[in-house]
């Protein structure tokens, strides 16, 4: 399978804007019927990622679990390793490194911050994913 890869880029740095982007981008993959596996860029960020998905939209229902719990039945993990293609066809990542075995799933969607060190990371997973004969969409988004 090849998977499709798209790059939403936060025009400017807002605070917590990526998180809440990747949140939103999240939902959406989750309305659409995907089971979703959202990657924290760091440990510490998975717990941010948890309240978020609670709080970011008041309107939003987005049920979650932690990867590695109790989660047959859930259709939107969180975690900070290598996602699992059996628990997920979307990888939402908010990680600094591109997705692990990205060929794996039906879509990646990698979400850049709007600070300069975010978006020079986004350039080189950009390019891993070029090099690898991926052609990614870019989406500029204004929170």
């Amino acid at each position: 399978m090849t998977a499709r890869v798209d790059f939403y880029v936060l025009e400017s740095d807002v605070p917590d804007g990526r998180l809440r982007l990747a949140c939103r981008v999240t939902e959406k993959a989750y309305r659409a019927g995907h089971r979703v596996y959202l990657r924290a860029g760091s440990k510490g960020e998975i717990s941010v990622l948890d309240a978020l998905l609670w709080t970011f939209s008041q309107s939003s229902f987005v049920p979650h679990a932690l990867a590695g719990t109790n989660t047959v039945t859930t259709p939107v993990l969180i975690g900070h390793g290598a996602p699992d293609p059996a628990a997920a066809e979307v990888v939402v990542s908010v990680a600094n490194e591109p997705v692990v075995g990205f060929s794996y799933f039906a879509r990646i969607a990698e979400v850049v911050g709007g600070k300069a060190s975010e978006k020079a990371s986004g350039r080189q997973r950009f390019r891993f994913y070029r090099e690898q004969g991926i052609e990614p969409a870019t989406h500029p988004v204004r929170l």
